[in-house]
């Protein structure tokens, strides 16, 4: 268990003690982990090795799939920029965003094998189950109506899943990295929440940036409470077992809950070089369920004891949305000399 992220077990915790563990947890780290819950593990493994089928095809043939203003489709290596001065070395696929109004085009290896699609329905649909219940128990820890944050989201319209590549890079490739290179700059998500898959033997990267004094609370050495007071550094995630996932709330809930829960900043970085060892950055792949309320939900403050703010006039879900997508490819195209 990493002594850092908390775990929430839905095969043992009570709903109450889930909810507790989850506003203690968002009101600090702002992650936690997630056993026991979610899509079938058979399922998660398949749709690894199918997004690494996918990522594995031409460029010609991916760029069939180019994602629009939906988000949803291919978006290719280095077009965006997550954080200030940097370029990401990321590829990803996006499916679900208006599932339920529209269909979208799928690409080999989806087409191709019925069973293969289902199995994208089935983990889709699995994630969407285990959202709502977390969604339930957000509420309850903020002493909410259970429905109060789930009945905002519509199924298949803004929520979506993203299948990430992070692609390897030769010996050369790394000698040729500069400081403005990274897997994916520092971001705070945008919606409601964010659940995680990383692959089980996953590239090394994912970093959350945390407050020393919390990364050092049970440091023997430390003098005082007070020797880290205001200031950070990046803490290691945790890859959680088999079966589970990270899950991070975005700045659409931060907003929503006044505060109470925190969107963290985080990072995916390239992996320390071994050395002069060749092929020290491998594949990295993960796969992300973004969570996102529908269009014309406003961000209305909970105050304490489940009362909301409706005196001020507040940013609704679609216009936070599109205002940080814009700023991620308006950052990417500010970048001088991108190769």
């Amino acid at each position: 268990m990493d002594p850092i992220i908390p775990t929430v077990d839905f095969a043992s915790d009570t709903p109450e003690k889930q909810a507790e563990i989850i506003k203690n947890a968002l009101g600090s780290v702002g992650f936690f982990a997630v056993l026991n819950a979610g899509p079938k593990v058979e399922d998660t493994e398949a749709m690894f090795e199918h997004s690494k089928s996918f990522f594995s095809l031409s460029m010609a043939d991916k760029e069939l799939y180019l994602a629009g203003k939906s988000g949803s489709g291919y978006t290719k290596l280095l077009s965006q920029a997550l954080g200030e001065g940097k370029r990401d070395h990321k590829e990803t696929f996006s499916y679900g965003k208006y599932c339920s109004l529209e269909e979208q085009p799928m690409p080999s290896p989806f087409k191709d094998d019925s069973s293969i699609y289902e199995t994208i329905k089935r983990f889709y649909d699995g994630c969407h189950e285990v959202s709502e219940r977390l969604m339930e128990l957000f509420a309850l820890a903020l002493e909410l109506p259970k429905e109060h944050f789930r009945q905002s989201h519509s199924y298949g319209l803004n929520t979506a899943m993203s299948l990430i590549h992070y692609p390897a890079l030769s010996k050369n490739e790394e000698m040729k990295l500069t400081e403005m290179d990274i897997r994916a700059g520092e971001h705070r998500d945008w919606g409601t929440l964010t659940m995680l898959f990383q692959s089980s033997t996953p590239q090394p990267g994912l970093q959350i940036s945390l407050p020393r004094s919390i990364i050092h609370a049970n440091n023997p050495s430390r003098k005082n409470g007070n020797d880290y007071e205001d200031t950070y550094e990046w803490y290691d995630a945790p890859v959680p077992a088999k079966g589970g996932f990270l899950v991070n709330v975005g700045l659409g809930m931060e907003l929503w809950s006044n505060g109470m829960y925190k969107a963290t900043l985080h990072r995916v970085i390239f992996p320390v070089s071994e050395g002069e060892k060749s092929g020290t950055t491998k594949d990295r792949y993960s796969m992300a369920f973004f969570v996102q309320p529908d269009d014309n939900v406003a961000f209305q403050p909970i105050l304490p004891g489940g009362k909301i703010d409706n005196t001020i006039k507040a940013i609704t879900s679609g216009e936070l949305f599109n205002s940080k997508l814009q700023e991620s490819m308006d950052r990417f195209k500010a970048i001088p000399n991108v190769a």
